[in-house]
Formats: C-alpha cells, sequence, structure tokens
C-alpha cells in the first residue's frame, strides 16, 4: 500500500467529512481483474465522491468478499489536465465529472464495462465498450492501492452502519415479536372462546336430552314432531358447527396470511431501513444546515444589534453636528461681519498708503529739484566770495530739506505703525527713502567738500566759518564727515 497524499487524507478527515458530497452512491459492478496470465471478474464496490466547492474527486473500488482489497484515484486540477492531456478530453473538470457518473451509470446498466490491469506502477482502471469487431475504449484511470489509514477508516465506517443496522433490527424484532406475541394472545383468546361454544353446545345437547328424558311420556305421541325438530336442530347445530370449523379454518388461514404478511413486512422493513440510513443521512445535513442557519441568524441578530446601536450614536452625532453647525453659521455670520470691517479697514489702509505713495513722488521730485539747483550751483561756482555764502545757504536750506525729510519720514513711519497689516511694505519703503536721502546727503557732502579744498588750495578765502550740518561744525580746512 503506498503513503496516502494531502488529496487523499482530505476524504478521511473527520472535519473535512462533512464537506463530502458522493455523486455516484455505492454499487456493486462486475471488474475484469487482470493480473499477470490472470484474468477474472469479480465484484467492486464502487463510489465517486467530491468535496463541496472543490474541483477534487475520489473514485473508490472496494472488494466485496475482502473490504481490506481497496483501489482508489484521487483527481484534481493537476491531475485532470494531465489526464485532459493523454486522452485528448475536450470538457472542462466539471464537465469530465458529469460524463463519468454518465459512465458509471452505463457500466450499472451493463451497457459498458469495467477492467482493472495490474502493471508494474500500480493499476489501471479501464472503462470500455464491447463490440464484435474491436474493444473501444472510453477512458482510462490510474488506481492505487488504497493506505492502511484509508483502508481502516472506511472499514470503520462500514462498521458503525452496520451495528446501526444491527441496532434497528433488533429494535425491529422486538417490535415483530411483540406484534407476533399480541397475535398468539389473539389466537388463544379465539380458540378459548371456541371451546366456551362447544361447551354451550354439550350443555344445550344435555339439556335437550334431559328435557326429552323427562317428557318422554309426555312427547312420545310427537316423537315424530320432536325427531322431525331434532333433525332441524341437528341439522341448525350442525351448520352452527360447520360455521365455526369455517370461522377456526379462516383463522388459521388469517394466521398463514399474516406470517405471509410479516415475511412481506420483513422486506418491507429493509426497503425502509435503507430509506432510513438516506433519511438519516438527509437529517444530518438538515442539521448541520439548521445549525448553519442559527449561527448566521445569530451573528445577523448581533450585527442588528451592533447597528441600532451605531443608529442611536449617528442619531447623537447627527443631533451634536446640528448644534455644532447652527454654531458655525452664527460664527459665520459673525466673521462675515467682522470680514466687512477688516474690508473697509484694508479699503481706508490701501487710501492711506496711496497718499504716502504721493507723498513720496512729492518727496522725489523735490530730490530732482535739489539735483538741478545742484547743477546751478555748479554753474556758480566761478566767483569765489558767492560760492562760500551760497554754499553756507544751500548748507542751511538743504538742513532744512532734511529735516521736512525726517519730519516725512516719521509721520510715514508713524503711518506705517497705524497700518500693521502692511507695516513690511512700508518699512521697505522707508528704508529706501533714508538710502535717497543719504546718498543725496553724501553727495552734496563731497562736492561742498571738494569746493572747501579747491577754496583751500588757492588760498582765496582764509577766513573761518562754521557750518551747521546735522549737529556738526565744519572748519574750512576740514572736510564733512
Amino acid at each position: 500500500m503506498h503513503r496516502a497524499s494531502s488529496f487523499d487524507n482530505k476524504f478521511i478527515d473527520n472535519h473535512l467529512r462533512r464537506c463530502v458530497k458522493v455523486l455516484f452512491p455505492v454499487v456493486p459492478l462486475r471488474v475484469n481483474f487482470e493480473s499477470v496470465s490472470v484474468r477474472k471478474p469479480e465484484m467492486f464496490y464502487t463510489i465517486v465522491e467530491q468535496i463541496d466547492l472543490q474541483n477534487l474527486i475520489q473514485i473508490r473500488m472496494t472488494q466485496v468478499n475482502d473490504h481490506s482489497k481497496m483501489f482508489i484515484s484521487t483527481i484534481d486540477n493537476a491531475a485532470y489536465e494531465q489526464i485532459r492531456t493523454e486522452q485528448s478530453l475536450h470538457v472542462t473538470f466539471q464537465g469530465f465529472v458529469d460524463h463519468l457518473i454518465k459512465i458509471l451509470d452505463n457500466c450499472k446498466r451493463e451497457e459498458l464495462h469495467l477492467a482493472l490491469v495490474a502493471g508494474s506502477n500500480g493499476h489501471m482502471l479501464q472503462i470500455f465498450e464491447k463490440s464484435s469487431f474491436k474493444n473501444l475504449t472510453h477512458l482510462f484511470l490510474a488506481m492505487e492501492d488504497a493506505s492502511t489509514d484509508t483502508v481502516l477508516f472506511h472499514i470503520n465506517q462500514s462498521l458503525q452502519i452496520l451495528q446501526e443496522q444491527a441496532s434497528a433490527y433488533s429494535a425491529q424484532a422486538q417490535k415483530y415479536q411483540l406484534e407476533m406475541s399480541t397475535k398468539n394472545d389473539v389466537i388463544g383468546r379465539l380458540k378459548e372462546e371456541i371451546m366456551s361454544l362447544n361447551g354451550k353446545i354439550m350443555e344445550q345437547e344435555n339439556l335437550i336430552f334431559n328435557r326429552n328424558t323427562e317428557e318422554v311420556s309426555r312427547l312420545h305421541q310427537t316423537i315424530k314432531n320432536l325427531n322431525e325438530s331434532k333433525d332441524v336442530e341437528e341439522k341448525r347445530l350442525k351448520s352452527i358447527m360447520h360455521s365455526m370449523q369455517e370461522k377456526i379454518d379462516h383463522l388459521t388461514k388469517e394466521t398463514y396470511d399474516r406470517t405471509e404478511r410479516m415475511v412481506q413486512e420483513t422486506k418491507r422493513f429493509e426497503t425502509l431501513r435503507e430509506e432510513n440510513i438516506k433519511l438519516r443521512a438527509q437529517n444530518t445535513q438538515i442539521r448541520e444546515e439548521l445549525e448553519r442557519l442559527q449561527a448566521c441568524i445569530a451573528s445577523q441578530q448581533s450585527r442588528e444589534s451592533r447597528s441600532e446601536t451605531t443608529v442611536a450614536e449617528l442619531k447623537r452625532q447627527l443631533m451634536d453636528m446640528q448644534s455644532k453647525l447652527k454654531i458655525a453659521q452664527k460664527q459665520q455670520s459673525e466673521l462675515e461681519a467682522e470680514l466687512e470691517a477688516e474690508k473697509n479697514i484694508c479699503h481706508t489702509k490701501k487710501h492711506a498708503l496711496q497718499l504716502t505713495t504721493d507723498e513720496l513722488a512729492n518727496a522725489s521730485s523735490v530730490i530732482n529739484n535739489l539735483n538741478k539747483e545742484n547743477i546751478k550751483l555748479q554753474s556758480k561756482i566761478d566767483l569765489r566770495t558767492e560760492i562760500a555764502m551760497r554754499q553756507e545757504k544751500l548748507l542751511v536750506e538743504k538742513e532744512k530739506q532734511l529735516v521736512e525729510l525726517s519730519n516725512t519720514v516719521a509721520a510715514i513711519q508713524q503711518e506705517h505703525m497705524k497700518n500693521r497689516s502692511s507695516r513690511e511694505e512700508y518699512a521697505e519703503m522707508v528704508k529706501r527713502i533714508r538710502e535717497t536721502t543719504d546718498l543725496i546727503e553724501e553727495k552734496y557732502r563731497k562736492k561742498i567738500n571738494d569746493m572747501i579744498h579747491k577754496l583751500t588750495n588757492n588760498q582765496i578765502v582764509e577766513t573761518t566759518s562754521v557750518l551747521s550740518v546735522n549737529g556738526k561744525y565744519l572748519r574750512p580746512q576740514n572736510r564733512v564727515e
């Protein structure tokens, strides 16, 4: 015997056994068993099983006289692909299963025949059709000796079925024995009734004889009438006896009929026992289905309870969300009002920024005017005396302009402090204005220093004058710092 594969073990696993579906029930089929130079017909119990919802079937053949002699063939998708390639089949796995069942039905009707050929690698099951010219092989399948576990499992199952049948037979036999004892009691009671009737007849005859003896003198004259009446009475009694005998014969016949019916009931009991086995299998399947449905109902009820809890929680969350929505709508209206106010403020700041820009433009025009004045001053530098006076005046004027620019910058800075949202832009603008003013101041200081340096070299002006620039005093021989 070979070692059982994982697919073979699935059919003897107690957990997976309840998922096994019988496609071809157990039927004794005649198989031509062929080995080395030996060929003899033997009877094999053949069954085809399939694991539900899986493409996995098993063909099992068990010798009728020896259940330890068992051959199996387990076919899955891979094995079927090999069979389909080797034998040029044109159907799917399920189509193969359907055709296999039809072929085995034809074998049961002896339209097709089976042969089990022994080989070096096991046995080969051949399904062929007899013909006067040549036997036509429809299908051949590799069969292997069943493992010890498989044989013991199926023998154990057969023993369990036989034990159940024996217990059922014992119960049925006890039932029949009770019925037979009841019928025997009825027969005994009928016999007692017959004996009591015979006793009554004898008593009646004795009474008649006694009455005739007592009245023999009185009835001697009417003896003929009495004899006639006696004959009539005898005929009536004989008819009664005959009827009782017929009843006895009828009861005896009924007893034989009941015996025959018991034999028929025994046969019917065999049929009922087989039907009972099928009904028990169906009952087991129904019970498993009922347990599954009960589990489904319990899970459905738990899901419904969870769903109700979830619905209640969602309703509560919906109420919270509605209240929050009202609050959010209120906050939205407030924010819209604040946004409108901010828009007004931004519009005001924008207007102020436009004014600041205009002031900066004015400052730029002032700077341009200063540049023009600087050009004019350069044209008038030829006059020695007027240069210093004009330069001093220019410095004073520039100081005033710087003060004005400083005041303007301070005002711009105050305006920037008010407009916090545009503070960085204003700071950049102030920085550019300061850089511009510093450049202008540095430019004019350089020009003034150059002019003073030229005057010092020519020794035209020797007087010292004090110039005030940003709080510092300047001498003619010194540069402006």
